[in-house]
C-alpha cells in the first residue's frame, strides 16, 4: 500500500461527536443510578418505539436534562443510541468486536491501512447518524491510543477523534452536540465575527466541561477551544495538505552535515554546482546534488535522512521540475471516472489539479460536489483511490 501524506483534519470530529457517546464501549450498568428513573423511562419507550424487540435497556446521562445515552440489544445485537431529552433520537448504531460481520466500504479499508498501517482492530458501529444518513464508526488502537473514525456512506472520512495515550477503557469523557445558543454568552461573544459551524460539548469527571467550537472566517476553518470559564485555550487553523511532490534549491551551506561528509569523503575534488531538496507534504523525500570537475557532471540523490541512494552521470546537472496543473473533467482518466460515478453518483468537478514531475503526472486531486455535498477525492499517478474528506 502505497504512504500517503494526506492529513485527516480533526476539525471534522464534530461530526463524529455530535453523533456518538463518548465512545463504543458499552455503559456500565452501574452509570443507570445516574439517571433519574423517570428519565430513563422515557428513553426507554422512545427506544422501544422505534426497536419494539429491545432488551436489557440501560440509560446514562450524558448532560443533565439534555442527552442521555442508551445500550440495548436487539436479538442479541448490540446497539448504542443518544436521545434528547424531548424524546428525539439523535444516532443509532449496531456495534460488533467482529469485523467479519461488517461488510466496510473499500475506500474506508484502503485509508485504515495507509493512515494507520499495524493498526488494532477493536470495534466496528453501523448506523445513522443525527441526519440519519447511513454511517460507520470504526474503533482502533494505534500506537498505544484510542481512534475512533467516523465515514459517511460512500467511505469518505468525516470525522476523527483521537483519545490521550494510556486512556483506559471507561474513561473518555461524555461528549454532546451543541447550537450556538447553548453556548456561554462569553464564548458567544468571542466568536463574534465568525460564522458558526458547530461545537461540541465534553463533560470532564470533575464536571467542568470544554467547549469544541468549528467556525469560519471566509472559507478558512478553524477549531477553537474554550475551558469551562469560557476561556480560549486553542486556535487550529484547520488545513487540507495536498499530496504532492514539491522542491527547493539548496546552496552548499544548507545542505545536511551528513551529506557534506559523504562528499567530503567520496568526492573532495569535486565542485558543488547545486542542489534541491525534494518533498512530499513538508517532508523531506529526497536531497539531490550536483556535483563537476573537468567538464563531467555527477548527480547523487540521497534520501531524507541523508543516505545515499543513487549516483548519476548526466550530461549536464539538471533536476527534476514539480508543478500543479489544473484539469477538467474531460482530461480524467477512464479509471478515474469510473470510481466517480460508483462512489459519488451525480458528482461534478469543481475544481481538479494534477501533480507533475517533469510533465508526468504524480497525483491527482478533485474537489467534487454531489448534491449539496462536497468532497476532496485524492488518486494517485495511475488512477487508483488513495483518500477522501467531505468538506464542511
Amino acid at each position: 500500500m502505497k504512504k500517503i501524506f494526506f492529513v485527516a483534519c480533526s476539525l471534522l470530529f464534530v461530526g463524529l461527536l455530535s453523533s456518538c457517546k463518548e465512545e463504543l464501549e458499552s455503559i456500565q450498568a452501574q452509570n443507570q443510578s445516574q439517571t433519574d428513573a423517570t428519565s430513563a423511562a422515557k428513553v426507554s419507550a422512545v427506544i422501544k418505539q422505534d426497536y419494539p424487540t429491545a432488551a436489557n435497556i440501560v440509560v446514562s446521562t450524558i448532560d443533565s436534562s439534555k442527552v442521555y445515552g442508551c445500550d440495548f440489544t436487539v436479538n442479541g445485537v448490540s446497539h448504542e443510541a443518544t436521545v434528547s431529552s424531548n424524546g428525539k433520537i439523535l444516532s443509532t448504531y449496531s456495534v460488533t468486536d467482529d469485523s467479519t460481520k461488517v461488510t466496510l466500504p473499500e475506500a474506508i479499508k484502503t485509508y485504515l491501512n495507509t493512515n494507520y498501517a499495524g493498526y488494532k482492530f477493536e470495534k466496528i458501529a453501523v448506523g445513522k447518524d443525527a441526519n440519519g444518513a447511513v454511517s460507520y464508526k470504526v474503533l482502533i488502537e494505534y500506537k498505544d491510543q484510542k481512534v475512533t473514525l467516523l465515514f459517511d456512506a460512500t467511505g469518505t472520512l468525516v470525522a476523527t477523534f483521537t483519545e490521550p495515550k494510556g486512556q483506559k477503557s471507561g474513561k473518555t469523557p461524555k461528549t454532546y452536540s451543541a447550537t450556538l445558543t447553548d453556548l456561554p454568552a462569553n464564548i458567544q461573544s468571542q466568536l463574534s465575527g465568525y460564522d458558526f459551524v458547530g461545537a461540541v460539548i465534553k463533560t470532564n469527571s470533575d464536571a467542568t466541561k470544554t467547549y469544541f467550537v468549528a467556525a469560519k472566517k471566509g472559507e478558512v476553518l478553524y477549531e477553537l477551544t474554550f475551558d469551562n470559564n469560557g476561556v480560549l485555550t486553542k486556535t487550529n487553523e484547520v488545513k487540507l495538505k495536498l499530496p504532492k511532490l514539491s522542491d527547493k534549491y539548496l546552496s552548499e551551506s544548507d545542505l545536511p552535515q551528513v551529506i557534506k561528509d559523504y562528499i567530503s569523503s567520496n568526492y573532495a575534488d569535486w565542485k558543488f554546482e547545486k542542489g534541491v531538496v525534494v518533498t512530499k507534504d513538508s517532508v523531506v523525500s529526497n536531497y539531490i546534488v550536483a556535483i563537476s570537475k573537468s567538464g563531467k557532471y555527477t548527480t547523487l540523490t540521497f534520501d531524507g535522512s541523508g543516505k545515499i541512494i543513487s549516483v548519476n552521470a548526466p550530461k549536464s546537472p539538471d533536476f527534476p521540475k514539480f508543478e500543479d496543473k489544473a484539469i477538467t473533467s474531460s482530461e480524467l482518466p477512464q479509471v478515474i471516472t469510473d470510481y466517480l460515478n460508483k462512489v459519488y453518483t451525480g458528482w461534478s468537478l469543481t475544481k481538479g489539479s494534477v501533480n507533475l514531475k517533469d510533465n508526468v503526472i504524480q497525483s491527482y486531486l478533485l474537489y467534487v460536489t454531489v448534491g449539496t455535498n462536497k468532497y476532496y477525492v485524492y488518486f494517485d499517478k495511475d488512477g487508483e483511490f488513495v483518500a477522501a474528506k467531505r468538506d464542511k
